[in-house]
């Protein structure tokens, strides 16, 4: 099973650029390349030096093939030039980008809107339709368009997390998933932060789908600049990727995170990244964290006071130890 993880943010909080540094991970720890499947509208340019060389392969979702490509891709399959799907050639590829949640569960409701599906058990007589006449070539058509229900919105959290199982149910070593960002009520009606996915207990159950869940907050900042001799205040968007729940300073909003690290190596994780956080640069960022979970997993700490425990408790208990039992 493949280690995963979710990076959520709002739009230019360099989410795409994370994925650049994803892949020179994978290349540093596997070899491999990097797969990317891509539903955002902005494209993939952080990461079109790495396309060129063969580092990451990437594909975008045709509006009209996204329940099948999550299917096929969810199973271990991958595109060809020439669409066809093919098993995923695992000694060449070592991990895989979805870009993004957010994006995929908007083509899926505006596929089934666009087809006049309706999938959330309610009658398609529920669906809201109407019709637009329109010239084409010369001759006048008629365009027919269709809602989708309450039912189809409640389905997509289903949905997503299906692929999400699947997916990192397969041999890769990391599975990265990206979203927007959503406010919203838990069910205390407390106000929380969590991935933007349809469905209200998606804000605090989406995060449990994934390994490593990351916040990237957005923040200000001035500074001063000269341009031709004369000195000017600037705001730049700054970021910081939280892996530790926190709260956000100007609105009291808390968002959801968590790092995967054995409780023993939290303290280690907290000394590596004061404030559980972490500011990716346009070189590095979360390579970096997962270069630091590869360190603190790798040492021994916790798993050496583990090490004879059967045998310690079968002396106390005065049972025969396990291994002679299991001779006999």
């Amino acid at each position: 099973m493949a280690r995963s993880g979710v990076i959520y943010g709002s739009t230019g909080s360099y989410k795409t650029t994370a994925a650049k540094h994803f892949a020179h991970y994978i290349a540093k720890r596997t070899g491999k390349a990097t797969l990317l499947l891509s539903a955002d509208g902005g494209g993939w340019a952080p990461c079109q030096p790495e396309i060129d060389a063969g580092m990451i392969c990437a594909y975008r979702i045709s509006p009209r093939g996204v329940p099948q490509t999550l299917r096929k891709v969810g199973q271990g399959y991958w595109p060809d030039p020439d669409n066809n799907f093919c098993p995923v050639d695992y000694e060449k590829f070592g991990g895989i980008v979805v870009e993004g949640w957010t994006s995929i569960a908007v083509a899926l409701l505006r596929y089934l809107s666009e087809n006049g599906i309706d999938i959330g058990g309610e009658s398609r007589a529920k669906l809201g339709t109407f019709t637009a006449r329109v010239n084409v070539e010369g001759s006048e058509i008629s365009e027919k368009f269709w809602s989708t229900t309450r039912g189809d919105y409640g389905e997509m959290p289903k949905q997503l997390n299906s692929f999400t199982l699947n997916l990192t149910s397969l041999p890769y070593e990391y599975v990265l998933f990206t979203a927007l960002d959503k406010v919203g009520e838990d069910d205390t009606r407390s106000t929380i932060g969590g991935p933007d996915i349809p469905g209200k207990q998606s804000l605090y159950s989406a995060p449990q789908w994934v390994g490593d869940c990351i916040h990237a907050q957005d923040y200000q900042t001035k500074r001063l600049v000269k341009v031709k001799d004369v000195e000017m205040e600037v705001v730049e968007t700054l970021v910081r990727y939280h892996f530790v729940s926190h709260t956000d300073p100007v609105t009291g909003i808390k968002y959801h995170c968590k790092p995967r690290v054995t409780p023993e190596k939290v303290t280690a994780l907290y000394a590596k990244f004061p404030g559980g956080f972490f500011e990716p640069t346009p070189e590095h960022g979360f390579d970096t964290y997962l270069e630091a979970l590869d360190e603190l997993n790798a040492q021994q700490g916790g798993s050496d006071a583990l090490k004879g425990w059967r045998e310690k408790l079968d002396a106390k208990l005065g049972r025969k130890p396990a291994a002679v039992a299991a001779a006999k």
